[in-house]
Formats: structure tokens, C-alpha cells, sequence
């Protein structure tokens, strides 16, 4: 697009010393003396736009329908054979010819004397500041050329779109819409490779080119190549953010300068500049160019771009789409859904359409079967395409594993993936589970199906979720426990059931009485009165109420440490947490105050180190009692590969799994990546760390961003 107002033609007409006159209805003109100059035997006299000034002592004549030149001393110059004539200035004549074979216009000039100077080959014929714009119609598409009054091509008539620029300069615009600049003298001045261009003053034109801004003068040279965010004039501009890729060993695998990049599935990134988008593939070729749209996506090895009224898929030449744009898009682990005519269609990662027929609505997200509407009614598909289950259903859902949830005839059931009803012929209610089993809800009685359809269990009680399975819940909120493939593994009699501790233990609660469970039904500890409570069980030992305190047992019920606590944790290692007086400490199997109880608040040990908390400063105690870290930081934190990252000050350090400290609270930023390591930041710089404190990625840029695992975005710092 080129954004300049439209220029006018330049006619170097005078005012006429001449007279019309008529005489018989036909047309003559005499000069101010009365003179007869030619005489009255013309239709009409001047040129076929309505103007009728002569121009090199000639003027144009109609006779019929049809233009001809006659010269101010009476003389025929040329026929009326022309269906148009216009005089622009002294030697510049339009004329228009008919088709020999059509009835379409070709445009061509001629001079004064009658002579033919640009053939009468083409389709229009504009003057745009003394040169001219000529157009042909090949393949039913226009194309413009750019020639002087003498017929000397500047530009072959290959071109979009040609117009004035600014003084001496015009732009033309290539069949791909890109745009160049060219001297009235013919020299090329930018070949067409620009997006766009528009005026910035009377001395300068910017340029611009995939989001970026340069500047011409007024001659056409270049002042700045198009790599810049924004030009206020030739000595002020400003620079995009310049970009480098790195690898975890500082190896620089790209650089760009963009507003910002993103790495877009496994195998695109994208670069953007002032709302243009440029992608390229993990070869660093360019696979779109162009506009940033709304949304983009990748679909296995295709990139899908969505735009406010359609959607386009972008893919490898060996596995294109059969169609590349729809009107929707929708994709799933498996299969891209193409909507367009009112229709949707499936395509798999190879880009073949599996659907033969149209299809009205679709599901994804199937692990198997697609489920798909048409005419009104729903069905499936298979991976091939081909008709799995016939279109009959009201609604569908997908398969989970080999079973889905149907609606038939106002009917809820159940199939298979041969379309078999599996189970009863109607539900009020059902939910496909994850297990290859079903919920189901016939009035007050639930079912668990296996996807064969069978009742594994049945019950008139409420069903809940529990990481076992269902908690069973009778009207006067007693509890049981069933698992996933229906079997009773606790009846409905219980008033509390825990989830699953350790994988193998449950505490269940009856009255007064409590006991410990294997997952498999059988004991640990029978029902018994002597505690209150049991919270939880770890390291062998279980921690206990009793008389309102807390202490922990062994597995034979024996007493190891006295229950004296106000509250305790569980065991991790050889040491647990217990609060005394209000404050927390650590005790050893055998009762052995390891860490003494003045801390206001503990953590469970994870990896043989607890983070603690006394009077708002946080340090770090390891499981043999020893204080690693200095109760003296106001925050710590600990990482997803066991490190610590403190903070003092508004500062933050690194200690290590250990304990050891690896970087002092010097630091503003330290954040950690997905592979462990560390992006930090110091003195307004950032740079990359390893878990030993080692710059992988030097201190030296303004930022630091994952771009995706091992790959780093690194922003430059500009002078």
C-alpha cells in the first residue's frame, strides 16, 4: 500500500485567440480577425473530453461517432478513425483505436503530425507527471509499464500497480505486492522488495518492509535501510530490541531484531516486528511472511494461522493440505477439522481428507473413533474415514477407552466401539471414566460398568470420588470405600475414610474407635479406643492423639515418643517435627530433641533438609540437626532440583542441595529454568548459571527469557 494523495495531469494549455462558428449544423474556426481557418464542415471541433483548445497548431474533429486531426490552416492530418482523441500538451496525443476482433478501446498517442508514436496495443494510457502508464490484459489479470512520450520503456508492462511517488520518483508494485522505486530517468532505484512506502516531508519517503522502517530522500538514495521500529527524521530513530538464541553452552544459533519472539509447538518460531509476523522453521527458513493474525498454532509439522474471518494451514510441500484455508479451524492430538461451506472436514497429520461426505459438526479430542453429525443425526468415524457407527444418535461424546456416553431416542446409554449397547438400555445419568469403566444413574440406584456393560457394583447410596475409588455414602452419612472395578473393600459403616497414605495405608474412624488399613481391606491396627486420632503414617511410625496431645507409635501400637506435643508432623529421615509451647522443633526416633522447639513455623524434610521459620527470618536445618543455612533470610525458596534460592534485602542468593552457598544475596532476579539452571540478574545484566554458580550464558544482556528447553532468548543491551 502506498499512501500519498492522486497527482494531477499537467496540460500546458493557453487561452484560445480562436473562434467557433457554425454554419448548416457544421462546426468551423476563425482567428480574432474573423478569418476562416477551417471551414465549417465538422460535427464538431476539439477533442472528445469536452475541452477545445488547439495544441502545435491542431485540433480534433468529429465526423459521426468517430475523431480525426485537422491542422489551423484547413488541412486533414489524419482520418476520423479514432473513437477517442484528447490533447494533453505541445506533441502528446491520446488516441484510442477499436479492436480489430473486439469491441474493447487500445489506447496509443500520436503527435501533431498524425504519426503513430505508441502503438495502439494497450488496454489504458494514463499521464502521471509527463510520463506515461500503460496496461495490458494477459490471463485476464492487468499489467502496467512505465514509457516517456517517446515510446522508450522504463518499466515493461509487467507490473501490479505503478504510480507518482515524489518529484522525479515513481513506484511500481510486482504481481507478489512488493515495491519498488524508479527515477523518471529509468534508473532503478530500489528494486521491488519493499512492503510498502508513504511520505514523511518534502525531502524524505519512509520505506517499509516486513514491520521495519527506513528512509529515502528525495533522489531516491537510501538514508536508512528498512531495520528500524520507528524514523522521526533522518538523525532520530529508534531501534527494535536486538535478539540472540543460545544454547546452554553461550553457542548463538540465531540473532534478530524484533519487538518480541516465540517459539511456537517444537519446530517454529516466530519473530515480530510493528504487528508483522515472520516465521521460520527449525532450518531457519521462511515459511510465513506477512501480517500478524489473531492466533497461531502448529498442528504436527503445519503451521495454522488464524485470521478474524478464515483460517489458513501453512505445511511442507510433501504433506500439503488438499485446502489451505477454512473458515474454522480445530485440531486434537491427532486429526485437524477444516470448516468451510457450511461443512466441517478431517485431515490427518499427512494432510489427506479422511471424510468422503460433508459433516455438520464434529468432536474432537477422541482417543479412537471420531464422533462426527451429519444430516442431523451424530456417528463415527474411524482413523481411515470409513463409517464406524452409524449417524442415528441425538448426542455423542468421545470414546474413553473403549466405551462412550449416546443419546438415542431421548435415551441415554452406553456403547462399545462396535456401536453395541453395553448394559442397560436407558440411564438418567452417566460419566465414563478414565479406567475403562462407567458411573451410571438409573432413578436412586448407581451403577460402576465395566465396558462390557456389567454391573461391578450397585449401590442406593451416594457415590464419591476417592483415590481408590468411590467413598460409598449412606442417607445418614455412614462411609464406605469401593475400588475402581467395584469391589467393597470397606461397607458403608465407617464416619471417616482417608485417602491413600504412602500408597498402602487408610485410617477409617467409627464412633470412638479408629483403626489403619492395608489398601487390600486388611489391618494394621484394629479398631481400637486408646487413641483419638491418627494423622498420618511414614518411616514405620504413626503419629498419634491421645488425651489431647500428640506423640508417635510404632506399627505394634508401641509407644516411642510420649505424647506430650501440642501438634506433630510425620517422620522424613530421622526426624520429625513437633510443636511445643508454641513453637516448633525436631525429635529423633527415640525422642531425642535434635533441633530444639524455638521455631515459629517447619517444613517436612524433603531431601534431608527442612526450610524453618523463627521471628520473620527463614534458614535451613538438615536431618542430623545441623543449622546449614543462617536463620537470617527473609524468604527461601526451594527449587525443583532440591537448591535453595534465599532472599535478604530485596536481594537473592543460591544455596545448593547441601546447603552450601553458592551465590550471596547479590542478585535481583534468580529464576530457574526447566532444565535446572538459572537465570539471574545483577547491576541491571542478566546472564545463565548452572547449579554450581557458573555463568553458562555470560552477565551482559538486558534480558533473559526459556524460549523452550535448552534454548535461551537473549535480549541485547544497546549502546
Amino acid at each position: 500500500m502506498i499512501c500519498f494523495l492522486p497527482t494531477s495531469v499537467l496540460t500546458l494549455y493557453a487561452q484560445s485567440p480562436y473562434t467557433f462558428f457554425q454554419e448548416n449544423g457544421k462546426m468551423g474556426l476563425k482567428n480574432k480577425s474573423g478569418k476562416i481557418l477551417i471551414t465549417p464542415r465538422y460535427d464538431k471541433l476539439g477533442w472528445s473530453d469536452g475541452s477545445d483548445l488547439s495544441t502545435d497548431d491542431v485540433i480534433g474533429y468529429q465526423q459521426g461517432q468517430l475523431w480525426g486531426l485537422v491542422s489551423l490552416s484547413n488541412k486533414r492530418v489524419t482520418a476520423a478513425k479514432y473513437y477517442s482523441l484528447r490533447a494533453v500538451h505541445r506533441g502528446l496525443i491520446i488516441a484510442s483505436l477499436k479492436g480489430r476482433f473486439s469491441n474493447l478501446l487500445f489506447y496509443g498517442t500520436i503527435n501533431s503530425k498524425g504519426q503513430t508514436i505508441i502503438d495502439f496495443q494497450n488496454q489504458s494510457l494514463e499521464v502521471d507527471h509527463d510520463l506515461l502508464i500503460l496496461s495490458e490484459k494477459r490471463n485476464n489479470q492487468r499489467y502496467y509499464g512505465l514509457y516517456n512520450q517517446s515510446n522508450q520503456e522504463l518499466l515493461p508492462k509487467q507490473y501490479h500497480h505503478i504510480q507518482h511517488l515524489h518529484r522525479d520518483l515513481f513506484s511500481y508494485t510486482d504481481t507478489l505486492g512488493y515495491t519498488g522505486v524508479i527515477h523518471r530517468n529509468g534508473s532503478i532505484k530500489l528494486p521491488p522488495e519493499l512492503d510498502s512506502l508513504s511520505l514523511l516531508n518534502e525531502e524524505y519517503i519512509k520505506t517499509y518492509r516486513t514491520g521495519k522502517e527506513g528512509l529515502l530522500d528525495a533522489q531516491g538514495q537510501v538514508i536508512l535501510p528498512p531495520l528500524y521500529k520507528t524514523i522521526i527524521d533522518k538523525y532520530n530513530y529508534v531501534p527494535f530490541a536486538q535478539y540472540e538464541i543460545k544454547d546452554t553452552t553461550d553457542q548463538v544459533l540465531n540473532t534478530w531484531s524484533a519487538d518480541s519472539i516465540q517459539w511456537i509447538g517444537d519446530r517454529f518460531i516466530a519473530i515480530y516486528t510493528n504487528g508483522w509476523m515472520d516465521v521460520k522453521n527449525s532450518q531457519n527458513e521462511t515459511i510465513y511472511e506477512g501480517r500478524q493474525p489473531l492466533r497461531v498454532r502448529a498442528f504436527k509439522e503445519h503451521l495454522i494461522l488464524q485470521r478474524p474471518n478464515r483460517s489458513d494451514i501453512i505445511s511442507p510441500s510433501e504433506h500439503s493440505f488438499s485446502q489451505m484455508s477454512f473458515d474454522s479451524i480445530k485440531v486434537d492430538t491427532h486429526y485437524l477439522f477444516g470448516y468451510s461451506d457450511h461443512a466441517w472436514n478431517i485431515y490427518n497429520n499427512f494432510g489427506r481428507q479422511l471424510n468422503e461426505k460433508s459433516i455438520e459438526d464434529i468432536l474432537p479430542e477422541s482417543n479412537n473413533l471420531i464422533p462426527v453429525q451429519r444430516n442431523g443425526y451424530w456417528g463415527y468415524l474411524d482413523h481411515r474415514g470409513n463409517t464406524a457407527i452409524t449417524y442415528k444418535y441425538d448426542e455423542v461424546t468421545p470414546f474413553v477407552g473403549q466405551i462412550a456416553r449416546v443419546k438415542y431416542l431421548g435415551y441415554q446409554q452406553l456403547i462399545n466401539q462396535f456401536g453395541e449397547v453395553v448394559g442397560e438400555a436407558s440411564y438418567d445419568s452417566i460419566w465414563v471414566k478414565n479406567n475403562n469403566t462407567a458411573v451410571t444413574r438409573s432413578r436412586s440406584r448407581t451403577d460402576i460398568l465395566n465396558n462390557n456393560g456389567a454391573a461391578l457394583f450397585q449401590t442406593y447410596n451416594t457415590l464419591a470420588p476417592h483415590t481408590m475409588g468411590y467413598l460409598e455414602v449412606t442417607e445418614n452419612n455412614k462411609i464406605g470405600l469401593v475400588n475402581h472395578r467395584g469391589k467393597t473393600l470397606f461397607h458403608p459403616e465407617y464416619d471417616y475414610i482417608s485417602d491413600l497414605i504412602q500408597d498402602k495405608f487408610i485410617i477409617l474412624k467409627r464412633g470412638n474407635e479408629i483403626a489403619v488399613s492395608y489398601k487390600d481391606g486388611s489391618y494394621l491396627i484394629p479398631f481400637t479406643s486408646r487413641f483419638e486420632d491418627i494423622l498420618d503414617i511414614s518411616e514405620g511410625m504413626l503419629s498419634i492423639q491421645k488425651n489431647g496431645k500428640y506423640g508417635f507409635i510404632n506399627f505394634d501400637q508401641e509407644l516411642h515418643i510420649a505424647h506430650r506435643y501440642d501438634s506433630v508432623g510425620v517422620f522424613s529421615g530421622q526426624l520429625a517435627p513437633v510443636k511445643l509451647n508454641g513453637h516448633w522443633g525436631f525429635v529423633s526416633p527415640k525422642e531425642e530433641l535434635l533441633i530444639q522447639p524455638n521455631l515459629d513455623s517447619v517444613s517436612h524434610f524433603s531431601n534431608h533438609m527442612s526450610i524453618v521459620k523463627r521471628e520473620d527470618h527463614y534458614g535451613i536445618y538438615n536431618d542430623q540437626g545441623e543449622l546449614k543455612v543462617a536463620i537470617e533470610y527473609d524468604a527461601i525458596r526451594r527449587t525443583s532440583h532440591q537448591l535453595f534460592v534465599v532472599k535478604q534485602a530485596q536481594k537473592y542468593g543460591l544455596f545448593d542441595a547441601g546447603g552450601q552457598k553458592i551465590l550471596g544475596p547479590s542478585y535481583d532476579r534468580i529464576a530457574e529454568t526447566h532444565n535446572g539452571l538459572f537465570i539471574v540478574r545483577r547491576r541491571g545484566k542478566e546472564g545463565l548459571m548452572n547449579e554450581r554458580g557458573m555463568y553458562v550464558i555470560p552477565l551482559k544482556y538486558k534480558q533473559i527469557a526459556e524460549l523452550s528447553p535448552g534454548r535461551f532468548l537473549c535480549q541485547v543491551i544497546l549502546e
